[in-house]
């Protein structure tokens, strides 16, 4: 296990150079100014690029999406989170609003492509399935998605992203509001490439392969509930290049310097097929 003596810390600082994906307006930068102050923003084009700039000390922290309250997890992101060596330092809870931009005040119904991120059309489906003569073209960020409307020569065509990137890229708002459910969140990790933990952290973050046998997981949840801990999140992704197996993503509401929860982990990861502590870190809530 870690050494919670070298990862404790009093305060996250308030200046950071920082990786997000996509560009200028991007979701993830909203993320990124809600945990610092004055975040220094390096902008990459891929998620990969994010953790990459982060294991390599090109930037001490990066902004990630990992799941959306209506769309689900963000499927690249877990399947990263199996290949790249990182910890959790700080999430936040985004609301997220998405409009449809366009180059000029013009009606939907004459839109003839749309241009967003995968995510965004999940969380816009009825919108979407209300206008089937748009074509609809997936980007790898909705700010990408604005950035290129706003560049291309056609009128006809529109965006679906934030209010933010509409006066950015100097779009026009033909239409507000257009998530399927206005309880529409997103969240995001701080990740970094060393272990920070703050004092009066409440989530710890886990990704365990368990043993093939009857009643693993049970067990493992057990152990859990014997310290009376609250499960937040429980998931399990498919580990690429096996048959059929495994890894099981646990949040727990704890802190790891409670010497009870310390001596459970440190007991998991014997006990496990696979075990890695991801953090113990707060979460932030933007509304």
């Amino acid at each position: 296990m870690i050494d919670i003596k070298e990862c404790r810390k009093t305060e996250l600082q308030k200046t950071a150079i920082v990786a997000c994906q996509g560009v200028e307006g991007a979701y993830s930068q909203i993320a990124a100014n809600a945990i610092f102050e004055q975040p220094n923003i390096m902008y990459m084009r891929t998620f990969d690029g994010v953790f990459r700039a982060v294991e390599e000390g090109l930037c001490q922290y990066g902004i990630l999406p990992i799941e959306n309250s209506n769309a689900g997890s963000v499927t690249d992101v877990y399947a990263l989170m199996n290949i790249h060596h990182f910890f959790i330092v700080r999430s936040v809870k985004v609301s997220i609003s998405h409009m449809l931009l366009a180059k000029k005040a013009i009606s939907p119904a004459t839109i003839k492509e749309v241009y967003t991120h995968e995510q965004a059309i999940k969380q816009c489906s009825i919108f979407l399935e209300q206008n089937p003569h748009i074509k609809i073209n997936v980007c790898a960020n909705t700010a990408m998605a604005a950035q290129f409307v706003a560049e291309n020569d056609q009128d006809n065509i529109a965006a679906i992203a934030s209010e933010n990137c509409a006066k950015l890229y100097n779009l026009t708002t033909l239409a507000k509001n257009i998530q399927n459910n206005n309880n529409n969140y997103t969240r995001f990790i701080c990740i970094s490439k060393k272990c920070e933990v703050y004092d009066h952290s409440d989530r710890i973050s886990l990704m365990l392969t368990l043993n093939h046998k009857p009643g693993a997981l049970y067990e493992t949840i057990e152990r859990f509930a014997e310290l009376q801990l609250n499960l937040l999140k429980l998931e399990s992704r498919p580990i690429a290049n096996t048959d059929f197996e495994f890894m099981f993503y646990f949040d727990v509401q704890a802190n790891i310097q409670n010497k009870d929860i310390y001596d459970l982990l440190s007991q998991l990861e014997k006990d496990m097929k696979q075990f890695t502590f991801l953090g113990n870190y707060n979460e932030i809530i933007l509304r």
